[in-house]
């Protein structure tokens, strides 16, 4: 998915945000903006916005001498996340389709962002979510290629969001025993992305391999990736992708990927509006097969 002039302002919002974040001097805060607004005309609109976002970030961390302005932001969703553990464990308990439930609240933890908006109630999307049809249901294919599937990636995407993806993995373990899981998270800090100290906080290191990808993109562009990121992401039967970053970045990919993400921004449900031919606005949950799904055939084509 290619970057639009409307990404051009939302990524001076993004600095103003991470700005205050990294420093409480606002004369520095004012040439952290002021650098960025020099930046946005050389970036390439062929990119990505999370490829895009790089430069961006880099700056504000270079300016300000703030390697991860978001650090205490993730701890916090962290808490928040666990402390709604107990209740949403026993509605997946007690739900007639448990992987199903899982996942609805997994995507409705997608909106746990602080680059793509600046505002969100992740207390009440939770709360609604079982009562919130999905905009593009895909479940009853992912439940039926995961039951043909040996190697599953998880491509993680925001701090919060991941204790909720753990319950997913939780219950995938449980219906499919054989299943060889991989979860992914980044590799430097970028925004509220999860990093390996999250997925450690967040007990997924107990459920399964926790890897990096090398990256500090809030996506998964893959000619970036790590070389041990590439050849899972090759080889493994099955993808599942979370968050917007991660579809920006893989929305052209041929490899077997389910996105599942809230729309959090008119640009990316447009663009999902076209690849589905569905109706999608901002707010929506999705869970999507890749437009461009290769057929499952042990290997797939990569990009």
């Amino acid at each position: 998915m290619k970057s639009s002039l409307h990404c051009l302002p939302c990524f001076l919002q993004q600095t103003i945000k991470a700005a205050h974040l990294s420093t409480p001097d606002p004369a520095l805060q004012k040439e952290i903006l002021d650098e960025v607004a020099r930046l946005l005309p050389a970036l390439d609109l062929k990119k990505s916005p999370p490829e895009n976002s790089i430069p961006v970030y880099e700056t504000i961390a270079r300016m300000s001498g703030c390697a991860d302005p978001f650090g205490d932001l993730k701890k916090k969703s962290n808490s928040f996340a666990r402390g709604l553990v107990g209740d949403v464990r026993r509605s997946i308990a007690t739900s007639p389709d448990p992987l199903h439930t899982a996942l609805l609240f997994s995507i409705a933890g997608n909106i746990i962002d602080y680059g793509s908006q600046q505002d969100f109630d992740a207390e009440s999307a939770l709360k609604n979510c079982l009562d919130t049809p999905l905009a593009i249901n895909d479940y009853q294919e992912l439940r039926h290629d995961l039951g043909k599937s040996n190697l599953l990636l998880y491509l993680g995407d925001n701090a919060g969001e991941i204790v909720f993806d753990a319950l997913v993995i939780e219950n995938l373990k449980q219906m499919f025993p054989a299943l060889e899981i991989i979860f992914v998270v980044k590799g430097r800090p970028i925004i509220n992305d999860a990093l390996m100290a999250d997925a450690q906080e967040s007990n997924l290191t107990e459920l399964c391999r926790v890897i990096t990808n090398g990256t500090g993109c809030p996506g998964t562009p893959i000619a970036d990736c790590s070389l041990e990121f590439k050849e899972l992401f090759a080889r493994a039967d099955l993808i599942i992708s979370k968050g917007q970053g991660n579809y920006e970045t893989l929305s052209e990919s041929r490899a077997p990927i389910y996105f599942l993400l809230t729309i959090k921004c008119p640009i990316v449900g447009s663009h999902l509006q076209g690849q589905s031919h569905i109706p999608t606005h901002k707010g929506e949950l999705i869970l999507m097969k890749g437009a461009k799904n290769s057929k499952q055939t042990g290997r797939h084509l990569t990009l």
